[in-house]
């Protein structure tokens, strides 16, 4: 009896629940919802990339400014920052088992004031696009320069890697994909 209540995958025969939207067994929709679940379903996967891109933004945003203060105080206070570490008695054993000089920690210092700017303005651009989801392979790009060129540790890296995974599995509501988005969401049934 409880036979009946079930219905049959069409593709593959396997016996199914009748709350079933995919065969378990052959992963192939179940046909003969009514429209306005389709139209639920079609809207619950916009929303689910809309929000995907939304936190793409935000956890760019969460390592990109405090690394652009970091970066615009490093760039601007180099010579400080070089006497500092200089001064420090447990870098003059570094400095001179590697043959640092002063000018060689006021450069490193420099080019890290940079990368971290750097890295943080492709971040927030990155983020931009991501809000208006607009120009997929500007934020796509951007991203990935900006979690490489900032090296600014390993949560920035992670939160960095997180939202390019992010950008890439959202594509298609960047608005030059949302065409060929949309005709894949007509074929659901």
């Amino acid at each position: 009896m409880e036979a009946d209540n079930q219905n049959f995958c069409t593709r593959c025969g396997h016996m199914l629940s009748e709350s079933a939207r995919f065969c378990p067994e052959c992963g192939a929709r179940v046909p003969g919802r009514n429209p306005e679940q389709v139209e639920e379903e079609k809207q619950a996967i916009r929303s689910a990339m809309d929000r995907q891109l939304r936190w793409a933004a935000i956890l760019m945003i969460i390592y990109s400014v405090p690394f652009l203060v970091i970066g615009v105080y490093t760039a601007f206070s180099v010579e400080s920052m070089a006497d500092l570490v200089v001064n420090d008695p447990n870098f003059s054993s570094y400095a001179d088992a590697y043959g640092l000089t002063y000018d060689e920690v006021c450069e490193y210092f420099e080019y890290a004031g940079y990368a971290f700017i750097l890295s943080s303005v492709l971040g927030l651009i990155s983020a931009l696009c991501c809000w208006k989801r607009s120009h997929f392979w500007v934020a796509l790009v951007f991203c990935i320069l900006s979690v490489f060129t900032g090296a600014a540790g390993f949560v920035a890296m992670f939160m960095g890697l997180i939202a390019l995974w992010m950008i890439i599995a959202a594509r298609g509501r960047f608005v030059e994909y949302e065409k060929n988005f949309e005709e894949i969401l007509s074929k659901i049934e």
